[in-house]
């Protein structure tokens, strides 16, 4: 509503300075000041990506959620973590009664401090989608149709079949896994159940599926089988290295927070990557080196890397020592160095 907007610029400013972005500014003077798309584009032409950080700003209700306006402000929220990508962004689920409102970004957040993408923010509609199930239902057989029933007996329905299951096929016949979008918290709980439940380890989580290469490099390599920095990190880089990866497509909270620091010029960026990703070349950021490699050539591009780090004496030997067992780098050293 431009009818509201007192040209404060924080709207500007949250595009730029949280989401790493210059797709509003200021057009005209004086009382004819107004908040257009920057480089006299359209709002669909611009840079914008819909993350929501200018409505966050918003002070008066210029920019406002749609559902605010059509349901109402909401009466309560709870913490919660976003349930799309890996980044784990924290938000504030703002409910009316027992329908979600708004998802605001929750500025205590570890990983997104106040920040988010327009998935997380804006694509909730799932939770109150008129197809979701919310009454428990049961049947005793595919061939029946399904019949509501309440939480309690749906819970000891699941323990029965369980045990019986279990006293007819054995002790390991049933397990738990879960999904790559559960919360370490509710994996745990999972585990939780079936080693102390079903009495056995008959537990899996699909990301290991996905990434057990990762994980088994991550753990032989740094000795455990997660990354060892956090987002803020980057702030401190001089280089980043992105590797097959598409961080403002893939991750788009932790993408911007690389923007901002490539903006701001203090650091350089390599990308490896068969694709020309947003990183390579977008409006105010440009990586210094793009090298697009065949698929499937990475392991030959590191390899390479590390070739010319050793055969021209650009290890750091004390870092090295006091982080890796030197007789082992040394045998690995004189392998990759050999032409």
């Amino acid at each position: 509503d431009p009818a509201k907007c007192i040209v404060c610029n924080r709207c500007v400013r949250a595009c730029d300075e949280v989401q790493g972005t210059i797709a509003l500014t200021i057009e005209g003077r004086g009382f004819a000041s107004r908040m257009v798309a920057s480089q006299a584009e359209s709002f669909l032409e611009s840079e914008c990506v819909s993350c929501g950080a200018c409505v966050q700003a918003c002070p008066t209700g210029s920019l406002l959620e749609k559902s605010v306006i059509e349901v109402g402000q909401p009466e309560h929220s709870i913490v919660t973590t976003c349930a799309y990508c890996g980044v784990g962004c924290a938000f504030k689920a703002e409910m009316r009664g027992d329908e979600l409102i708004r998802m605001a970004p929750y500025k205590d957040g570890k990983a997104n401090h106040g920040h988010s993408c327009v998935k997380g923010r804006f694509a909730y509609g799932y939770a109150n989608h008129k197809d979701r199930i919310l009454t428990p239902m049961i049947r005793a057989k595919i061939s029946e149709p399904w019949r509501e029933v309440s939480w309690e007996e749906a819970i000891n329905y699941a323990a029965s079949e369980f045990k019986r299951i279990q006293a007819k096929h054995g002790n390991r016949s049933v397990g738990g896994i879960t999904s790559s979008r559960c919360t370490n918290e509710e994996t745990y709980v999972v585990q939780e159940m079936v080693r102390a439940a079903f009495g056995n380890n008959n537990v899996d989580t699909c990301a290991r599926v996905c990434h057990s290469p990762t994980g088994y490099g991550l753990s032989t390599t740094l000795g455990t089988s997660a990354g060892t920095q956090d987002f803020d990190s980057v702030d401190d880089c001089d280089v980043i290295l992105v590797i097959g990866a598409n961080p403002t497509d893939a991750h788009p909270v932790f993408g911007s927070h690389m923007k901002k620091r490539l903006r701001q010029g203090g650091a350089k960026l390599i990308v490896i990557d068969p694709r020309r990703i947003d990183l390579v070349h977008s409006p105010h950021i440009e990586a210094d080196y793009h090298l697009p490699t065949k698929p499937g050539t990475n392991v030959a591009m590191l390899n390479a890397l590390a070739h010319v780090v050793v055969t021209e004496g650009l290890t750091d030997e004390a870092f090295v020592r006091e982080r890796c067992d030197w007789d082992e780098f040394s045998d690995w050293a004189a392998f990759i160095a050999e032409p």
